[in-house]
C-alpha cells in the first residue's frame, strides 16, 4: 500500500507518518508539507491512502478530494480536522471520505482508524459521530423489520442489486427501502446512514 500525508505541521506530520510505517502493508509513504500543487502531487504519486488535514477555506475541499477520488478510485482518505463544523464533516462524508477524526481524537483513534480503513472498512471518532447525529433521535419502532434488513446488509457494503438479491425482491422495492430509511432518519445519504446504525449498534464492522 502507498500512502500520503499532508500536514503543515511537522510534529503531527511525523506522528501520523510513524503510525502509517508501522502498518504492516505500508510499502513507500510520500509527505506533503503545502498545499501548492497538493492536488496534481496527489495525481502524481497515485497512494492508495490518504492522510490529510483539514484547516477550513484554505484546504482542499470535498469538491477537490470528490474529483481527486473520482481520478483514483484506489484512493482511500482519512480526514484530520480542526474544524468541528458538522455542515463541514457532513460534506467530506458525503464526499465518499472513509474515516474523519478530529484534532482532538487520540492517537489511538488514529491508529484504530489507519487499521480499519486499510482493511476497507470506515472509521469516524466518537466526537464525529455525536457532531453529525446530534439531534432527536428517532424512535426504533418507525422502522420495519425489512427496513432494518437492508440497513444491515448496507453495513456490510451490499449494493441495491446485492440486496435485492438476498432478499427474493426486486431492486426498485430495494431503493424504496433505502429513501425511506434515509427520510424516516432524517439523514441525505448512505455513508451518514452507516455513522448513524453504527452509534445505535445496528451493524458493526
Amino acid at each position: 500500500m502507498i500512502a500520503a500525508i499532508y500536514d503543515p505541521q511537522f510534529l503531527t506530520r511525523e506522528g501520523a507518518k510513524k503510525l502509517l510505517e508501522q502498518h504492516q502493508g505500508v510499502v513507500a509513504t510520500h509527505v506533503f508539507n503545502t498545499e501548492i500543487n497538493l492536488e496534481e502531487q496527489i495525481n502524481k504519486t497515485q497512494p492508495d491512502f490518504l492522510i490529510l488535514e483539514y484547516k477550513g477555506q484554505q484546504s482542499i475541499q470535498p469538491d477537490t478530494l470528490d474529483r481527486i477520488k473520482n481520478k483514483l478510485p484506489q484512493l482511500k482518505t482519512l480526514i484530520i480536522s480542526e474544524d468541528d463544523d458538522p455542515i463541514v464533516i457532513r460534506q467530506f462524508i458525503n464526499s465518499g471520505v472513509e474515516g474523519f477524526l478530529t484534532k482532538r481524537c487520540s492517537n489511538q483513534e488514529i491508529k484504530t482508524a489507519i487499521n480499519s480503513i486499510s482493511e476497507g472498512g470506515k472509521f469516524y471518532c466518537d466526537r464525529v459521530i455525536n457532531i453529525i447525529t446530534n439531534k432527536d433521535l428517532p424512535n426504533p419502532m418507525e422502522l420495519s423489520d425489512r427496513e432494518m434488513q437492508v440497513i444491515r446488509y448496507v453495513g456490510k457494503g451490499l449494493s441495491s442489486e446485492e440486496i435485492a438479491s438476498e432478499l427474493n425482491v426486486s431492486i426498485h422495492t430495494v431503493n424504496s427501502h433505502r429513501k425511506n430509511v434515509l427520510k424516516k432518519l432524517g439523514l441525505k445519504s448512505p455513508t451518514e446512514l452507516i455513522v448513524y446504525a453504527l452509534k445505535q449498534g445496528w451493524i458493526s464492522f
